[in-house]
């Protein structure tokens, strides 16, 4: 190997299997199946949902936090928690943060917009509730809490978000902006998710986020990240962009692929897969399927099952995302324990 590719040194996770990253490999591993009714709470249209289990906030991130704090900057901050140095005395500027989501909030946003119309003038909306509109409010709350004066970016990606966080650290790292990147994706179930989801086609949805600290090559860590590649969908065209995604990540390949992880699982993606690496390559780690669909953190949720699933010692993964109403991406891994 000639190239000091960043490596991953270390993850966090919160996901319907539970909070931490045990909780999430054990129940990867178990195959276990974590759609329930979502219960008398949620006003939703489907019959099942894929919760984090006894959701509670202050336990989840280990201290107070505000009543108008939505799911996703929970998840959020339990799990840059985990990583980051907890800076009580002296800013910690040399640590990035870069996190995916969809569009934010989609709860927050949608109170705002139906407040605009129903509630009585001239305040009209909850000014609350409008912090957590923002997109990047749960990156911003993260550094505020844990002191983290690095570069801080959103990316809105839709179910790659994961990925291109990743890259967008390796970017970060190679320029000398920061010394380590805490980079991932976060999405939370809502009653508005819910039935914007049914509407469009409908499905199990999930919640849940992954971060993923990266750091420059030292010898150590968990897995080499060897590239990150994008496409444009053009014209609904999925299978062509992630076509593409699969043969430029095959160009920086340093040997067979041993796995190739469908984020989303979809069709488009397991064909390429499969056409691209063959059948046994999908068998090798499990899918992330039994936690629904978890929106901006599907691929970032795959990213940490290649982590998990056993294998020989220098294998390399590939993870495929696609989106038919965007973009395509993917990851080439090479994971160093077994």
């Amino acid at each position: 190997m000639t190239a000091a590719h960043p490596v991953i040194t270390g993850w966090s996770a919160v996901s319907p299997f539970g909070a931490g990253e045990a909780a999430f490999a054990e129940g990867v591993r178990a195959g276990r199946d974590t759609a329930a009714p979502p219960g008398k709470d949620w006003a939703v249209p489907g019959p099942a949902a894929c919760l984090v289990p006894d959701y509670d906030p202050k336990a989840l991130v280990g201290g107070k936090v505000g009543r108008a704090t939505d799911r996703a900057t929970v998840f959020a901050l339990a799990t840059v928690g985990h990583l980051a140095k907890r800076a009580e005395t002296e800013p910690d500027d040399r640590t990035g943060l870069v996190l995916g989501t969809t569009s934010g909030s989609l709860r927050s946003t949608m109170s705002i917009t139906r407040d605009s119309l129903v509630s009585a003038k001239p305040h009209q909306v909850d000014t609350k509730v409008l912090p957590a509109a923002v997109m990047n409010y749960a990156a911003a709350q993260c550094a505020i809490r844990y002191g983290l004066t690095g570069p801080n970016t959103t990316i809105a990606g839709g179910p790659g978000a994961g990925l291109f966080a990743l890259a967008y650290a390796n970017r970060l790292l190679a320029a000398g902006r920061a010394d380590r990147v805490l980079a991932g994706a976060v999405e939370e179930f809502s009653a508005e998710r819910a039935w914007v989801s049914h509407h469009n086609g409908g499905g199990v949805l999930g919640e849940g986020g992954v971060v993923f600290r990266v750091e420059p090559h030292s010898g150590a860590g968990l897995a080499e990240i060897v590239a990150v590649h994008s496409r444009v969908v053009l014209a609904g065209d999925v299978t062509e962009a992630l076509r593409d995604t699969a043969s430029a990540l095959m160009a920086q390949a340093p040997g067979d692929i041993w796995a190739a992880v469908p984020a989303t699982g979809s069709a488009a993606e397991r064909a390429v897969a499969s056409a691209r690496f063959g059948d046994p390559a999908l068998d090798r780690v499990p899918g992330t399927g039994l936690i629904g669909d978890t929106g901006a953190a599907a691929a970032a949720f795959a990213v940490a099952a290649a982590l998990c699933a056993p294998g020989p010692p220098g294998r390399l993964v590939v993870v495929l995302s696609g989106d038919p109403a965007g973009s395509a991406a993917g990851i080439l891994l090479r994971v160093k324990g077994n």
